[in-house]
């Protein structure tokens, strides 16, 4: 009796490594096998797109950019009430969405009266339903295509993107990206590496360049770093004065970012009291020259 329970306690932890290995293993197939995303590797295909503004606007000599994201596109009607405030108060031209289906991204757009172009990333899993990023407009949109940051997600295996797009204001040729970048549920490497993919996509002759959207920093150095990057490219973080676009865990996030490349920014801030998502819109103005 003795001699066996010597022997069960001196294999016990190989026993316990073992079977530690086997849920893991079984668990990482389970994962794979329900909560894979279906990738759309076309940079052109699929695409959403109509045009609901009436007529390009006067000129004007400012503009107002809007970046939200609404969670999984599931509070569509709740998101249209809170933009369409910000555009009754200071009038939106330009709105970078990311969660996105086609079907809330035209809805929005429709309300709005702007023009839209939708491209998903992915099929996400867990809702069954296309998942990407979009540019609206109340001026005309010419060329778009989807860029496919580099790096999958480690669980989901999930394509990360940003919809590109020209946006034609006073005869100006304007550059806009809607970039949604992975969480930092990666290595540190990988999402640099999506950073600076955006940078390097709109080379550095762009005279007027807008980026924005969700690049899911976190602390206060992956915000400076995120500036560092795109300092480097000339561009400026316009949406500075935003502040936090998020509250995870009783903590205020910067994790929402505009930057612009030619436009100086005016003002920025954010709708504080929005509730159709889990990230607050930010806005800011920025000049034209």
């Amino acid at each position: 009796m003795r001699t066996a329970l010597f022997s069960f306690l001196r294999f016990k932890p190989t026993y316990l490594i073992g079977l530690f290995c086997v849920v893991t293993a079984v668990l990482f197939l389970l994962i794979r096998v329900f909560y894979t995303a279906k990738n759309y590797e076309d940079p052109d295909s699929p695409r959403f797109s109509d045009n609901f503004a009436p007529a390009a606007p006067e000129k004007v000599n400012q503009i107002t950019v809007v970046s939200y994201n609404i969670r999984y596109a599931q509070k569509i009607e709740q998101a249209i009430a809170e933009l369409t405030e910000l555009d009754a108060a200071k009038g939106v031209d330009i709105i970078l969405l990311q969660e996105m289906d086609e079907t809330g991204t035209a809805q929005i757009a429709q309300a709005l009266q702007m023009n839209f172009v939708y491209f998903p990333a992915a099929v996400e899993p867990r809702y069954d339903q296309n998942f990407g990023t979009a540019v609206l407009a109340k001026w005309p949109i010419l060329e778009s295509t989807k860029l496919i940051l580099p790096h999958k997600s480690f669980t989901s295996r999930l394509n990360r993107s940003a919809t590109k797009a020209t946006v034609t204001i006073n005869d100006l040729s304007i550059l806009v990206y809607s970039v949604h970048t992975e969480t930092i549920f990666t290595l540190p490497a990988y999402r640099r590496n999506q950073f600076t993919a955006v940078l390097e996509d709109s080379g550095p002759d762009a005279e007027y360049v807008i980026m924005g959207g969700d690049f899911n920093t976190v602390t206060k150095a992956d915000v400076a770093q995120l500036e560092r990057i795109f300092g480097d490219g000339r561009f400026v973080r316009a949406s500075a004065e935003s502040g936090f676009s998020l509250i995870k865990y009783g903590l205020e996030v910067e994790t929402d970012h505009i930057f612009s490349k030619g436009l100086p920014p005016q003002s920025a801030g954010k709708i504080l009291e929005a509730t159709a998502s889990d990230h607050l819109p930010i806005w800011v103005t920025l000049s034209l020259p």
